[in-house]
């Protein structure tokens, strides 16, 4: 148990670290932003007691918005994530018993099942984000465009990073 809870704690500080020093500073001609740390939510065990991924999800966004120096957009968003993401693995993994203790990935719920659990929620976590930051009617065209490039730029962080650090089932 101590050694999930030690391989958790550096998973959030690593994909912290990853997205306030390196992911923050990129933004492609003011309509990209990777949000990798959208990950950390989504790849939490099925098991992980709700209060646990609520809370990790609420550091997680403050301390993303403590670096970027933002008034609470990231932690209002990844609480909301973390809150219907048990909807999401419900449908896309529904063999998983809330006692397992695997975790959502591509080797775990066969990557067309993955990509598809991981498409959705990173398009309402990046619209969501996008949308309490910037909402004017006049930028509309702008606003969607963003959404549609950092969610697709985030989706392939999110592939990559999971294909890196797991192995994937044949599906």
């Amino acid at each position: 148990m101590a050694e999930k809870i030690i391989k958790g704690v550096l998973q959030f500080i690593l994909i912290l670290a990853v997205q306030v020093l390196i992911l923050n500073n990129v933004n492609l001609f003011g309509f990209v932003e990777p949000l990798l740390y959208v990950w950390f939510i989504l790849f939490m065990p099925y098991n992980c007691p709700k209060w646990l991924v609520l809370t990790a999800s609420f550091l997680l966004g403050f301390c993303v918005d403590v670096f970027s120096a933002q008034v609470g957009f990231h932690t209002a968003v990844s609480v909301f994530t973390a809150f219907i993401r048990p909807v999401f693995t419900g449908i896309f993994a529904p063999n998983q018993d809330t006692n397992s203790e695997n975790n959502p990935s591509a080797s775990d719920m066969g990557f067309v099942k993955f990509l598809v659990y991981v498409s959705i929620m990173t398009l309402i976590h990046v619209s969501l984000l996008i949308i309490v930051e910037t909402f004017r009617i006049n930028e509309l065209g702008r606003m969607f465009i963003r959404i549609g490039l950092s969610s697709i730029v985030t989706v392939a962080l999110i592939i990559v990073c999971d294909a890196i650090f797991f192995r994937v089932k044949r599906v």
